[in-house]
């Protein structure tokens, strides 16, 4: 991973070594997009027909807290890879991206044990129309460290070594209001140009495995796995704040309500499984600021994510999360074999 930190900050800086003009078909093929979608041109500006390279640096990582409907107890659980670096690719409609923890981000030296923990976050993200997007994702941790705070779990970092969780996750929202640029806030394969906001509802849902690693932590069960699917309504608002078409600043709240489904395994002598269901109340909130020219970006955002379960009666897991992340990011120019690639998708299927 290490070599592709290296390439990746090589082609950032080979494209700031070579700075490359506007391009007179860039800015017909922008006219025929705000034409065809329907959206004002003075208010967002697409760059469709750029390649669009951003790394990033987020604690955005999942936060668990463990609730004994028993004892009451609760334990928090956190990564211990709490940092991920990420790449990006965009063009056009389809958006990859991969996050990693490095070493560097992690206090070997004083900590041997998270030698043993890694994370991953795959994702794709593309539009099936120009209001209409899909997310999909895959999460991995593996090690945890708990602020339990009792001598019982002085060492909990080691404890929890073995913790791991999955999750596989899928969005589909609607952008309400197309002068706003939902792809400048998320991705910035466009740009906003003037203050806008917009209405954004939303369904997500996802699955989740979480093996804990409590053999050594006083809970009156072995609990040894939990399989989860959540699926959640939310309708939040976003609004860009825009100075000088470059500079810009956007606030957002989602909250929602959902459904949880969940599967505890314990074993106590004798595997025993308890099922449960549950509503979920959410509150998202954002907050971003940054700089986007035509071809570099940067920024950085803060949000609080929090969901609550309503069922105490067995065991569960809540998510509480305070994230921040930061970007760089710069805006190569295409070739035709890939936007005839591409273009193809656009023609049979109307991305």
């Amino acid at each position: 991973m290490k070599y592709l930190l290296i390439i990746w900050f090589c082609i950032l800086g080979t494209a700031l070594a070579h700075g490359q003009k506007i391009k007179p078909y860039d800015l017909e093929i922008q006219a025929k997009h705000a034409q065809l979608k329907g959206y004002d041109p003075t208010f967002r500006v697409n760059y469709f027909e750029n390649i669009i390279l951003k790394t990033d640096l987020t604690s955005d990582v999942a936060n668990l807290q463990f609730i004994s409907g028993r004892t009451g107890e609760v334990l928090d659980l956190k990564p211990a890879a709490q940092y991920q670096l990420g790449y990006s690719f965009d063009y056009k409609w389809v958006a990859l991206s991969l996050y990693y923890t490095p070493k560097f981000l992690l206090d070997t030296q004083n900590n041997p044990d998270l030698e043993k923990s890694n994370s991953l976050f795959a994702n794709l993200n593309f539009f099936y129309t120009d209001q209409w997007r899909q997310e999909l994702s895959y999460r991995y941790y593996k090690g945890f460290y708990s602020d339990f705070g009792t001598a019982a779990t002085s060492n909990a970092l080691g404890l929890l070594t073995n913790t791991t969780l999955d999750v596989f996750e899928g969005s589909t929202f609607f952008i309400a209001n197309p002068n706003f640029s939902f792809r400048a806030h998320y991705a910035q394969t466009e740009r906003q140009l003037q203050s806008a906001g917009s209405f954004i509802p939303k369904m997500r849902y996802a699955y989740s495995v979480i093996k804990p690693n409590f053999q050594n932590i006083n809970t009156p069960d072995e609990l040894r796995q939990i399989n989860s699917i959540d699926v959640l309504a939310q309708v939040g608002y976003l609004y860009t704040f825009v100075y000088d078409q470059k500079w810009y600043a956007t606030a957002g709240l989602h909250p929602g309500i959902g459904y949880n489904y969940s599967k505890y395994q314990y074993d106590n002598g004798s595997p025993i499984k308890v099922n449960f269901n549950s509503f979920t109340l959410a509150t998202n909130t954002e907050i971003a600021m940054g700089y986007s020219s035509y071809r570099w970006f940067f920024g950085g955002n803060l949000k609080w994510r929090n969901y609550n379960y309503t069922n105490n009666q067995e065991d569960q897991f809540g998510r509480d999360a305070f994230y921040f992340s930061v970007h760089l990011g710069y805006r190569l120019n295409d070739n035709l074999p890939m936007r005839k690639f591409f273009g193809w998708f656009e023609d049979k299927l109307g991305f």
